[in-house]
């Protein structure tokens, strides 16, 4: 007989966290199918956009097993030869016209600077960066700077979320009053700087209208016929009408229903496969539904913590720490938007939005977590009475 496996793959780490990334991969694949009929009636292709989500998925998936496997000390050795790579990407990008998109639209550098500083700064920090405030500049602050201004004119949400990500991982890693006021100082003078020029750096036009257009339709606008011509030109914006069709696809939903693909917003809402797709699956599934992914994604993230609390002060638990707020921020910035409570951001519902080189981040993202959760677990079998990780990194 033959004592082969049939399935030669071993998922390791914790279980609970591959089985939730596989739930919200079976989720992704039916929401997008029902949510991309403007796609498809502009392709007049029923498979392409589906086709080429589940091609991703698989790729991440991919990248999501490779990295599990592996030991972090290489990605530890390696993080300032990617950081290097990534800001070489970003000139690039910076100096093009859409300031976006790298190959054309099949690469967003932005996304990849995410888990590249997250892993960078782990690195850095829990070495000890010289333990002077000057190489605390250089190989620290620097290069926030750097990788946030050159993201900032294309993708101000991702700029942010790196900028706030690097800052909790400061005050997270480094000791010392002096450091983090130090950071504290170079987030304000960062922060006075854009607001001063926001309408000379790319996007940043963009940025104020949709913040405008959030604020003035979230407090302060009533009828038209008031007298507020601000209120009835906003009406008029795209972003005010994406906002709205999201909100009356809510209301829709009630607060059970199983519907899916009986969408009826999902041909007016032009990222509804996107930006909006917690929306588009409230108004299939109700607010109910709504309410499990939520639910399915805090079990997600407290299987996360469970896995920081078995490592010590190390690399690990400052990378953990940093997947944990970007993974944690784009999933609660995504529902803020779609439920009317932030201004729009262009941030993916992680692993349920469309989006090539997101998911495939997104799936690398949770591979760094998954090999640490192995680690965990191969150590705690050695040496069942130490509960931290004790690998060299």
């Amino acid at each position: 007989m033959n004592n082969k496996k049939l399935f030669p793959l071993r998922l390791e780490g914790d279980k609970k966290i591959w089985v939730i990334l596989l739930l919200l991969a079976a989720v992704s694949i039916l929401s997008v199918y029902s949510s991309t009929y403007r796609l498809t009636m502009r392709t007049g292709n029923l498979t392409e956009a589906i086709s080429r989500h589940v091609l991703f998925l698989c790729i991440g998936f991919a990248f999501m097993y490779v990295m599990h496997r592996n030991t972090l000390i290489y990605y530890k050795l390696l993080s300032p030869v990617f950081l290097f790579g990534i800001v070489l990407c970003l000139i690039i990008v910076f100096f093009s016209k859409d300031g976006r998109w790298f190959f054309g639209r099949s690469l967003q550098p932005s996304d990849i600077a995410k888990v590249i500083m997250v892993v960078y700064l782990a690195k850095v920090l829990s070495d000890g960066f010289g333990g002077s405030l000057k190489k605390f500049f250089w190989r620290v602050l620097f290069p926030i700077f750097l990788v946030c201004g050159l993201i900032i004119k294309g993708h101000t949400s991702n700029a942010v979320i790196i900028g706030f990500v690097s800052m909790c991982m400061i005050f997270m890693g480094a000791s010392g009053k002096n450091y983090k006021i130090a950071s504290a100082l170079f987030v304000f003078l960062f922060m006075a700087f854009y607001l001063l020029y926001y309408k000379d750096i790319g996007r940043g036009e963009t940025v104020s209208n949709r913040i405008s257009t959030w604020f003035a339709s979230t407090f302060c606008l009533q009828d038209s016929t008031s007298g507020n011509t601000g209120g009835a030109a906003i009406r008029k914006t795209v972003n005010y009408a994406q906002a709205t069709t999201a909100e009356y696809a809510i209301v829709s939903g009630g607060f059970f229903r199983i519907a899916p693909g009986k969408s009826l917003y999902r041909k007016t809402l032009s990222e509804a496969h996107n930006d909006y797709i917690f929306a588009m699956i409230i108004e299939e599934y109700g607010v109910a539904g709504g309410i499990l992914l939520i639910i399915v994604y805090l079990v997600l993230f407290y299987r996360i913590l469970l896995v920081m609390k078995k490592c010590g002060k190390s690399f690990t638990s400052l990378m953990l720490s940093g997947l944990f707020i970007v993974i944690g921020s784009q999933t609660f910035i995504h529902i803020g938007v779609s439920v009317g409570g932030l201004p729009v951001t262009g941030q993916n519902l992680p692993m349920i939005s469309t989006g090539g080189t997101s998911i495939i981040i997104t799936c690398i993202m949770f591979g760094l977590i998954l090999a640490t959760s192995r680690i965990a677990g191969e150590n705690s079998r050695e040496k069942p009475e130490n509960k931290n990780i004790q690998e060299s990194v």
